[in-house]
């Protein structure tokens, strides 16, 4: 099993979510600083905590491409952030672990894209003993 997968094309994604907050003339949604779209500034990234490793291993290569740049993080459950955004929480990125909490803050955030996918995966016992071959074999 392939448990590396290179970090290239998330990399990619990343930069060019981050890169979009930061070329608006638009005020950022939640109130930071603004200054990002002239090359400094803060950008501040609320992200749900399963981005944790993902999101920090992208920080130092976003910010040498844009050194002005001070990136902030705060990684939470995607309906704590979701609630702290709808309490006036200053964020200029919301990476929302799914939908239903992105819909929550969709009027004060813009427009959501999907920028990576999860794959469900289960693991079972070497040589799996129980068979299993699907969701629904895991209530038997």
């Amino acid at each position: 099993m392939h448990h590396h997968r290179g970090r290239s094309p998330f990399l990619l994604l990343l930069v060019a979510l981050l890169a979009a907050a930061c070329g608006g003339n638009d005020q950022p949604s939640g109130g930071s600083t603004g200054q990002a779209a002239g090359g400094s500034g803060k950008l501040t990234v609320f992200a749900a905590a399963s981005l944790t490793k993902a999101f920090e291993a992208t920080k130092d290569a976003f910010q040498n491409d844009h050194p002005g740049v001070s990136v902030t993080f705060s990684f939470a459950g995607s309906q704590a952030l979701a609630t702290q955004i709808q309490q006036g929480a200053p964020a200029d990125v919301f990476a929302s672990a799914d939908q239903k909490n992105m819909a929550k803050v969709a009027d004060l955030v813009g427009s959501p894209r999907v920028f990576a996918q999860n794959v469900l995966e289960i693991v079972v016992a070497k040589g799996n003993p129980k068979g299993v071959r699907s969701l629904g074999d895991l209530a038997g």
